[in-house]
């Protein structure tokens, strides 16, 4: 039985490795049906190397594995296994990135461990993740420094690096915006501020999202497979709706060109919408409010009423 990837962190004994145990618990599950398929990797900062043969290890039929980091001390690492080869270098520099393509093409599993600056996480998921295999993963760790004004973030900064991966869960259901809007200009604000493009095609690749404590993974897949479907109905018998009987082939969903929520409006006329609904729902509590006066009120009215004066002596 092969060794779980914690296990073998726990064994090694030869260059250090540096990795958060729920990582390791949590890639084990999804790299389950890659551990024995012949395929390349590519890490983005390796530190002392450790990691990279400890992939070799776990990925025992790899082709190839690529780290690469920007410290020039890292040029004299050495390793046994003749499939780890090292590239200096700044990974969100295009001729970093040629030379990176120069190993191995396409990579099946990308891990960005470098700076975890929030420009550079997102300058190399824009550089990278084109290179991804279909069905490859594509993992971002140490997250939490998302939240941290010294790796460029903070909980409500808007062009942090987790709020950009947020963005992607929104253009994985691309299809039901129902606009003629392109997907990348719900990064525009992103691509602006980090000098990064990515083409409407390559977004339409992005099949899955999934987010751990300080992780992120992101499964590519040609887009026809990234759509919803055909609705499959089953069943005969439909007594309490039987219009569902009728969903099966080709659905239609509403058109969103009127939904002011749902185009692109400056931050002045969100300020005014905002504005509109806060009126609105002060206006809607004033009337839940008098209509709860008056149940309380109008029954002593009416006894008063009935009862003349003799009540209001009892009072």
């Amino acid at each position: 039985m092969q060794k779980t990837l914690l296990q073998l962190y726990l064994e090694h004994k030869e260059k250090v490795a540096h990795k958060w145990s729920s990582y390791l618990k949590f890639y084990d599950t999804i790299f389950f049906n890659y551990k024995r398929l012949p395929i390349n990797i590519l890490e983005i900062g390796i530190q002392n190397g450790g990691s990279l043969e400890i992939w070799a290890k776990y990925f025992e039929n790899a082709i190839r594995i690529v780290g690469c980091d920007i410290n020039p001390d890292c040029k004299n690492l050495r390793f046994s296994d003749p499939r780890i080869r090292v590239v200096i270098g700044d990974s969100t520099e295009e001729m970093t990135k040629n030379r990176i393509l120069e190993e191995a093409s396409p990579y099946h599993l990308i891990i960005d461990d470098g700076s975890h600056k929030t420009s550079d996480i997102i300058k190399n998921f824009a550089l990278y993740f084109p290179q991804l295999a279909a069905n490859g993963f594509y993992l971002i760790e140490d997250l939490h420094c998302s939240y941290w004004q010294e790796f460029e973030g903070g909980l409500f900064y808007p062009y942090a690096s987790i709020g950009f991966f947020k963005k992607l869960i929104d253009i994985i259901n691309y299809q039901h915006w129902n606009v003629k809007i392109a997907r990348n200009v719900l990064l525009k604000g992103f691509e602006k501020l980090y000098g990064i493009r990515l083409e409407n095609e390559i977004l339409g690749q992005i099949h899955k999202i999934e987010f751990v404590n300080s992780l992120c993974v992101i499964t590519k897949a040609n887009e026809h497979e990234n759509k919803l479907g055909e609705p499959v109905v089953a069943g005969i018998e439909a007594t309490v709706i039987p219009e569902v009987k009728a969903l099966g082939g080709v659905v239609s969903f509403p058109d969103q060109k009127e939904n002011f929520w749902s185009n692109e409006p400056n931050e002045e006329l969100i300020e005014e919408k905002l504005t509109q609904k806060l009126v609105e729902k002060e206006k809607e509590i004033e009337r839940i409010k008098n209509s709860l006066s008056w149940k309380i009120t109008e029954p002593i009215r009416l006894l008063q009423k009935l009862f003349g004066d003799s009540m209001k002596g009892d009072q």
